[in-house]
């Protein structure tokens, strides 16, 4: 399920003590009154995390899950800024995503979490540097059912150190959720799979003793080329546009695409 910009923009202005919030921090990056601009920061992310949902916000948010928060069993809720995955400017890990969500009061104070993370000092700090605007900057959110991994990781549609190298694949992954390779928690074993002329190999093997075995590796190969094939049905105009998908593959060997997004680094 996905919450669009507009449901962020209805809470927000249904505080006055937020918008009062976000006018200060406003002026404060104007002034380029550095000192402010945490303490402001940090003022705001508050406010948001205690301020009480309108009730549309509310409906909008658990009328789309059948049977409620509370049947949908665990959930993850994830960010999903537009000011992230820019040319120049990726924010990889700077937006609050939670992995334990039960209910629905855990979902609500985990969707007003992510909101909040939109104004982590961090986040305004680096927006600030790369000329985006705060009136220009939203947050969406995505509401997943969790799905236990064996295994997790991120799958980029071209060779990220030599981008002319049109053959390969990355890939890279961590046993259990991908998340610990996106926070940077663990280092991810890291392939390359040639979806030309087939084949792979090994880059590096991270925080792990041991390699994969050999028919989990192959069956990352097929995701590989499963890539390649996503990268041609979102192309549009530009066949060469590289893909960034964060997947995890259950214990059953079957494999879950969890999102997928330009590769714009």
């Amino acid at each position: 399920m996905a919450l669009p910009f507009a449901l962020q923009h209805r809470f927000l202005i249904s505080s006055p003590a937020v918008q009062q919030g976000i006018g200060k921090l406003k002026m404060a990056l104007e002034l380029d009154a550095v000192d402010a601009v945490d303490p402001l920061c940090l003022q705001l992310q508050q406010l948001i995390r205690q301020a009480p949902m309108p009730d549309e916000v509310v409906r909008s948010i658990t009328g789309a899950l059948p049977g409620g928060a509370a049947a949908a069993g665990r959930l993850v809720v994830r960010s999903s800024s537009n000011a992230e995955d820019l040319p120049g400017f990726s924010a990889a890990g700077v937006y609050d995503s939670i992995t334990t969500v039960h209910g629905t009061e855990e979902l609500l104070d985990a969707v007003r979490q992510v909101w909040a993370s939109l104004l982590s000092a961090r986040s305004v700090r680096l927006r600030h540097q790369a000329g985006i605007s705060l009136d220009d900057t939203y947050m969406g959110v995505i509401i997943q059912r969790y799905q236990p991994a064996d295994l997790g990781g991120v799958l980029v549609t071209c060779n990220p150190t030599r981008r002319v190298d049109f053959r390969n694949v990355y890939l890279n992954c961590s046993p259990g959720s991908p998340e610990t390779v996106v926070d940077g928690t663990a280092l991810p074993l890291q392939y390359l799979y040639n979806t030309v002329e087939g084949g792979g190999r090994t880059v590096a093997l991270g925080s792990s003793a041991e390699d994969l075995p050999a028919g989990t590796r192959q069956r990352l190969a097929q995701l590989a080329l499963t890539g390649r094939l996503l990268q041609s049905h979102f192309s549009d105009t530009d066949v060469d546009q590289p893909l960034d998908i964060e997947w995890l593959m259950t214990d059953q060997g079957a494999f879950h695409l969890v999102q997928i997004r330009p590769y714009a680094r």
